[in-house]
């Protein structure tokens, strides 16, 4: 039966083919009024190949054969106008990387297969594999809501068995005089200043020279993850010096990439872990710094209120209630007890 004018054609293309029925549609005419055509695909019945055309008439943008990068470039100029963070740019972007495979792929033809197989071969930690299938769903939410796809498969990826917890190691009294032995070698200045003061690693980077008040001696934490890390953290005689030496006032950010304004999380990572393999040092996440100022506080006998407040602590809320308030004065003493 002929298809009405408008709707497609569906006809059987001569030899011996695995897919013989081909579904196609008219896309718009040449100046000499010919007809310029658009093959929607081939099937191996003619009822499959009238599916193709009912679904072309239903969202034609299921076979505008989008790619998968032109979807997520598309994508990425309207997710980076609503993310203000840099850092949360920056993290994505790398995560971005591991999805390069699919590139080439028309996004309307990628298989839950596809998506698994990719998976399957980054040989990452659980958490940051989640983070990659946290962008592809976004990234296939978005071409959903253009119609360029029936469905959302990422949420069918299996990541496999989830990491164990982490085991938080604290530095040393041995690997920290190692790392003022050499306080000169790149990057170290940065794990030292991590240790005395308890920042995040987000906190530094996001750490202005502005912020740094030499005057009070304190550091203003205006950039955090919670509310609570909002926070003046009083300067450790110890890196006073540090920083001093350090900083570029000519600079915006007291922690600065070598060819950016502002150094990246995803740069200092595994420049960190390096760092620690040519001291000959056990090998640490970056939070372990962290981990290590409480611990050393603690066994400082410091006050669990000022321990609370120097690290900006959600806790604090609760425990500020039960202790009594402690001013800059005190938390200096404290934090000059590491």
């Amino acid at each position: 039966m002929r298809n009405e004018n408008g709707t497609g054609s569906v006809y059987k293309q001569k030899g011996k083919r695995r897919r013989p029925w081909i579904a196609v549609v008219t896309i718009g005419y040449t100046e000499t009024g010919k007809q310029i055509k658009k093959s929607l695909g081939t099937a191996p019945t003619k009822r499959e190949a009238q599916e193709l055309l009912l679904s072309y008439s239903n969202n034609p943008n299921l076979f505008s054969r989008k790619t998968f990068k032109e979807v997520k470039e598309a994508w990425w100029r309207t997710y980076t106008k609503r993310i203000t963070c840099k850092n949360s740019i920056t993290t994505v972007e790398y995560r971005l990387k591991f999805l390069d495979e699919l590139n080439d792929k028309e996004i309307s033809k990628i298989k839950l297969y596809d998506l698994q197989n990719l998976f399957d071969k980054i040989d990452k930690s659980w958490s940051f594999k989640n983070g990659c299938k946290s962008a592809l769903n976004m990234i296939f939410d978005y071409a959903l809501k253009l119609d360029l796809i029936n469905n959302n498969k990422v949420k069918f990826i299996e990541l496999g068995k989830k990491d164990k917890h982490i085991q938080r190691k604290v530095f040393t009294k041995d690997e920290i005089k190692t790392l003022w032995t050499n306080k000169n070698k790149s990057y170290v200045y940065i794990i030292l200043i991590l240790i005395y003061t308890g920042m995040r690693i987000g906190e530094l980077l996001n750490l202005k020279v502005s912020d740094i008040d030499f005057e009070n001696n304190v550091l203003h934490i205006r950039k955090s993850k919670t509310e609570t890390g909002i926070r003046d953290i009083p300067i450790n005689s110890k890196i006073r010096l540090l920083i001093e030496k350090n900083i570029n006032l000519n600079k915006e950010y007291f922690v600065y990439g070598d060819t950016t304004i502002q150094l990246s999380y995803s740069t200092f990572k595994p420049r960190f872990q390096k760092v620690l393999k040519e001291l000959g040092l056990e090998s640490h996440t970056i939070h372990d710094t962290r981990h290590t100022t409480a611990t050393l506080l603690n066994n400082a006998d410091a006050n669990p209120t000022s321990i609370t407040r120097l690290l900006g602590h959600a806790r604090f809320l609760t425990t500020d209630k039960v202790y009594t308030h402690k001013d800059k004065t005190e938390l200096q003493k404290a934090i000059n007890l590491i």
